[in-house]
């Protein structure tokens, strides 16, 4: 049995703040101890920040999370912690964030910190309950963490990095409200509570969702031709390869979704998919191949051309 407080702090989120690693990554750094270093006490604060939040969001959405068939097992929707516990709750773990980003990082991580703070207080609050917003709120949220990661340890990204970064986790928040509105329609109701979306939006919003992710496989391809990639890698060709295998990934969790088959937040049921991890292992060989193989030795061998 999982402790309540624990619960409410939604640890198993913590894995979506592993985006901080990725800019130490694409620089080919994740070698570099003391940037690990700042990249492990970057996530150690956001991760609180963001625990703080969902315990706030848990707080506000209480009413409309009672009449949901999952999320009316949630702590503070099914009495299990109270809402005085809640607001402590919320204190402490907002404080020890900002006190690990004041001792460890970077003055403007604690800037990013307090935007990040600042936007999902209005998404709790206002911005979740706005047709469409609320989305394109959580695709920002995904690659703030980005950015996030980039200020922590002063190394650059790419603007097409970014955009990727935009459209691909904006597929993700399209998804994550098309399988809450396959729910409600599995449930009989009409609308979903505490949010905008009706029954009759599933179409659009799906529409919407895949279209946003081969959007970001297009600016994808930009990137792969971009001169930060050729500089950066000695093989950039091998990098084409991890285009089809993203995108496979990508559709296959829509159509998980459009089953009725995805019962939560996309990325909770990446963790728990196989085939993902075959997919990132796929993924890791070819990024690990185009940075190591001269790609002389294949132009000799007319593989690659």
């Amino acid at each position: 049995m999982i402790n309540p407080t624990f619960k409410a702090m939604r640890i198993y989120q913590w894995v979506k703040n592993t985006l901080l690693f990725l800019p130490i990554l694409m620089a080919h750094q994740f070698t570099n101890v003391d940037l690990f270093a700042k990249v492990i006490w970057a996530i150690i604060s956001f991760s609180l920040c963001a625990s703080s939040v969902y315990v706030l969001n848990d707080i506000m959405d209480i009413e409309s999370d009672r009449s949901h068939p999952t999320k009316k097992n949630r702590p503070f929707a099914s009495g299990t912690l109270s809402l005085k516990t809640g607001v402590v709750l919320i204190v402490v773990l907002f404080s020890i964030s900002i006190t690990v980003s004041i001792l460890t990082l970077p003055t403007a991580f604690l800037k990013i910190l307090i935007i990040y703070m600042i936007i999902t207080t209005a998404y709790s609050s206002v911005l979740k309950k706005i047709v469409l917003i609320d989305a394109i709120v959580l695709g920002g949220l995904y690659t703030l963490r980005i950015t996030a990661g980039s200020i922590a340890t002063d190394i650059e990204i790419s603007a097409w990095l970014l955009a990727f970064s935009m459209f691909f986790f904006l597929s993700l928040a399209f998804m994550k409200r098309y399988a809450d509105l396959v729910l409600m329609k599995k449930n009989e109701h009409n609308k979903i509570a505490g949010r905008g979306y009706h029954i009759d939006d599933l179409g659009f919003v799906q529409k919407l969702g895949i279209t946003s992710g081969f959007i970001a496989m297009l600016v994808l391809a930009f990137y792969i031709n971009s001169a930060r990639v050729i500089e950066l890698y000695k093989s950039p060709t091998f990098i084409w390869f991890a285009l089809p295998i993203l995108l496979y990934w990508l559709m296959r969790m829509w159509v998980v979704a459009n089953r009725g088959e995805m019962y939560d937040d996309p990325i909770l049921y990446a963790i728990r998919d196989k085939k993902t991890y075959i997919v990132m292992a796929s993924l890791l060989i070819i990024m690990l191949l185009a940075s190591t193989v001269d790609a002389l030795t294949f132009y000799g061998l007319k593989i690659l051309q």
